[in-house]
């Protein structure tokens, strides 16, 4: 878009933008280059400028700090060290900070691509900042430690200055001299120390006369006793001045070797300012980032004239449209009532896109990005040039049509006004015809009622109409496309005080034609008024049954939770209620089957014990015979002085038996076993079933045979029957076979609350055919 005039710039009030961006950056240059900011023509520029507007509102919302405080324009000191001059203090701290400024700013930048491609090529000379910030103190004095010279010089001077002092206070002190002083004071003249001399006993004070006072009473005078203290002090003061410029020189041409860094980094700073100053304009102005669009398509959506918003004012927000079905955009309605507007807000929202800048629009709005816009806005009639309204439009017009082509944006305010008005229309349509067929974006405003037909009747082309409220009488600023618009030029006359007669003869002067037309479009507009107004509640009546549906939701989730909370309750304060019971049960019985035990044990002893004596009396001995059953674990058998049958569990190698007999468990010898008879067979059953009371459990469960889901249920009531009886130990038979019902019990088993360690059995009891549970 480098093509465009600065006059169509202008016109369409670039310039106002340009300051409001110009206020908001902090360094020299950069306002320099937002005075002078120019629209690009090609989209992926201007997609660049806007990526890069897009990351600094996004920096500064991260780091609202974010920025180049600190750095200093240092333009005429880089050009001045060029040249070989020696720069003054001020001016390298300058520098060194400004440097300081762009290592921080970099680093800002550096996780916003868009930003840190700004300062690719820029390398803040950090040697050089340490140098200066090393030999300069921040109120610009040159420190001892800036060489190893300067602070022996400055040492030297000291103490020329004590030693003159000394003499001084030597001399004021001497009665010869303090006769002939105006004051007893030390002064200088001229860098030398002085006294101030009485004039008519100059005479009497020998030395070197610098100076005398305005009135000639006193003179002052330069005594020979201080004559060499003094000469020593000025050269003391002359040496350290010149090593102080060698060491800003030094540091001078530091700069100036290193020009074309420094000049780099304050152009990157330039740039980065720019951009985070507009991101700073789309902050205050409420901007959107608007769509690029390389089709020549404009479709605004609220958008608000950035200078209105920028005043404060209210700006109506107002949608407009051009270059999907249509091309040309004929804009037709009332004096006052934004067609001007809507002209400079379609062509400065381009031009601000193709700026970079984010547009004060919703989001969503769709800005094409074109090589030129021409702009023939407002009078710009002149005496001076012979220069009519018609005149000064037609000019513009010309030019635009002798340079107007695809891909350019034509802005035309009252086309074909100031002349006859049957010629005006016939010309404006023939600039509309030329412009459309040359596939040139057009949107013009006019009056004329044959430019409203025209629109209607001309593929390519569409009426749109700012809103006139007839209640009121009062223009609304909103525009429509797609309607055109009635004039209201009797209904304004009337609100400015135009007597009711005068307005009644010019109603005569109408044809009937523009009469039934002005007639049609204002009953057109009041029923696109209530049309939008019912649109408007339908939009609110959907939008509160939205919220309605959302919180109905809302509230079944909150119910169904509720539900769910209270059933996990009811349930967990059920399992401890059971729990409690089995577990007081289980006390109960342990209490009952100790005594139990303990008669047993009392019997089974008592047994034996008669068993020994009977042998003793009749002198035999027993003998030593096997076990009349087979030593087979599992098996039933009967425990001699015992009447319970039992279990046989174990056998070890030293000949001893472990046998479980109800709730007993024994260790006798072998021999002591004999074979317990068959039990009675019981019906057929095709599940297993766990025999006798919660008092009496066997020890072992034989499952062998069972489907998985019946050996479950019936494992599960055989480990509650063993709790209630107090059994820790139990021995539960599954079998081999596939593994199939092995893995489900000891599945089971390792999630049973019931269970507290479970583990194969030994190869004596069966080894992985069965599984030894601890409860």
């Amino acid at each position: 878009m480098s093509a465009i005039t600065e006059r169509s710039l202008a016109t369409l009030e670039l310039p106002a933008v340009r300051a409001l961006l110009a206020e908001r950056t902090s360094l020299a240059p950069a306002r320099e280059l937002a005075e002078t900011i120019a629209p690009v023509g090609d989209v992926r520029d201007a997609e660049r400028l806007q990526e890069e507007t897009a990351a600094a509102r996004a920096l500064l919302r991260a780091l609202p700090s974010a920025g180049t405080a600190g750095a200093r324009d240092y333009r005429d000191a880089l050009r001045r060290a060029r040249l070989g001059g020696t720069l003054d203090p001020d001016q390298l701290l300058a520098i060194a900070d400004t440097v300081r400024a762009a290592e921080k700013l970099f680093a800002d930048v550096h996780p916003y691509p868009p930003l840190a491609s700004l300062a690719h090529f820029a390398r803040p000379p950090r040697p050089l900042a340490e140098a200066v910030e090393h030999a300069i103190a921040g109120g610009g004095e040159v420190l001892d430690r800036a060489s190893p010279r300067l602070g022996g010089l400055r040492a030297a001077l000291r103490a020329a200055q004590t030693r003159l002092q000394q003499r001084l206070d030597g001399l004021l002190r001497s009665p010869e001299l303090a006769r002939a002083l105006q004051e007893a004071i030390v002064t200088q003249r001229g860098g030398r120390y002085v006294v101030p001399v009485k004039a008519e006993m100059r005479g009497t004070v020998k030395g070197i006369v610098h100076d005398q006072s305005a009135s000639g009473a006193t003179v002052f005078i330069e005594p020979l006793e201080i004559l060499e203290a003094n000469n020593a002090l000025r050269e003391a003061e002359l040496a350290e001045l010149n090593e102080v410029r060698r060491i800003l020189d030094e540091l001078s041409r530091r700069v100036e070797r290193d020009a074309a860094e420094l000049e780099a980094v304050l152009g990157a700073l330039a740039r980065i300012d720019l951009v985070l100053a507009k991101a700073h304009l789309a902050d205050a102005l409420d901007c959107e980032r608007p769509v690029l669009d390389a089709t020549g398509e404009l479709d605004l959506i609220a958008a608000r004239h950035p200078l209105l918003v920028a005043r404060g004012g209210a700006a109506v927000p107002i949608d407009v449209r051009l270059g999907s079905d249509f091309r040309v955009l004929v804009v037709t309605g009332p004096n006052t009532g934004g067609k001007t507007v809507t002209l400079r807000t379609m062509g400065l929202f381009v031009l601000m896109a193709a700026c970079g800048l984010h547009v004060p629009a919703a989001r969503g709005s769709r800005i094409p990005v074109l090589r030129r816009v021409f702009a023939d806005i407002g009078d710009e009639q002149s005496i001076a040039q012979s220069l009519s309204t018609f005149s000064s439009h037609l000019r513009n017009v010309v030019a635009t049509l002798a340079e107007a082509e695809a891909g350019d944006l034509a802005l035309l305010d009252e086309l074909g006004a100031g002349t006859d008005p049957d010629e005006g229309a016939a010309l404006a349509m023939a600039v509309l015809e030329t412009l459309l067929a040359r596939g040139v974006l057009v949107a013009a405003t006019t009056h004329y009622p044959e430019l409203k037909a025209f629109a209607l009747n001309t593929p390519g082309v569409s009426n749109a109409s700012v809103e006139f409220d007839p209640e009121t009488l009062r223009p609304t600023f909103r525009v429509h496309v797609g309607l055109p618009g009635a004039s209201n030029a009797f209904a304004i006359a009337s609100r400015l005080g135009l007597a009711a007669e005068v307005l009644h003869r010019a109603e005569s002067h109408l044809s009937e034609l523009h009469r039934s037309l002005e007639r049609t479009l204002r009953e057109a507009e009041r029923r696109r008024t209530e049309l939008a107004a019912a649109l408007d509640e339908a939009r609110v009546a959907a939008e509160d049954a939205r919220r309605a549906t959302a919180d109905a939701e809302r509230e079944a989730a909150k119910l169904r939770d509720d539900a769910d909370r209270a059933l996990r309750r009811a349930r967990a304060e059920a399992d401890e209620l059971l729990l409690q019971s089995r577990r007081a049960l289980r006390q109960a019985e342990q209490a009952r089957d100790r005594a139990a035990k303990r008669n047993l044990i009392d019997e089974a002893r008592e047994a034996l014990a008669g068993a020994e004596r009977a042998r003793e009396a009749h002198g035999e001995t027993a003998p030593a015979r096997a076990a009349t059953v087979p030593i087979a674990v599992g098996a039933p058998v009967l425990v001699e002085g015992v009447s319970e049958p039992g279990r046989l569990i174990a056998i070890d190698d030293r000949g001893m038996a472990d046998v479980a007999a109800g709730a007993l468990r024994l260790r006798v010898p072998v021999a002591s076993l004999r074979e317990a008879p068959a039990p009675e067979p019981a019906p057929a059953s095709a599940r297993p079933t766990v025999a006798g009371s919660a008092a009496a459990v066997p020890l072992q469960l034989d499952l062998r045979g069972a489907r998985a889901e019946e050996a479950l249920a019936v494992l599960d009531r055989y480990l509650n029957d063993a709790a209630v009886a107090g059994i820790d130990r139990l021995r539960i038979v599954h079998g081999k076979g596939t593994g199939a019902l092995r893995a489900a019990v000891r599945e089971m088993l390792a999630g049973h609350p019931l269970v507290r360690a479970q583990e194969p059995a030994s190869q004596s009891e069966g080894g992985d055919g069965a599984t030894i549970v601890r409860l």
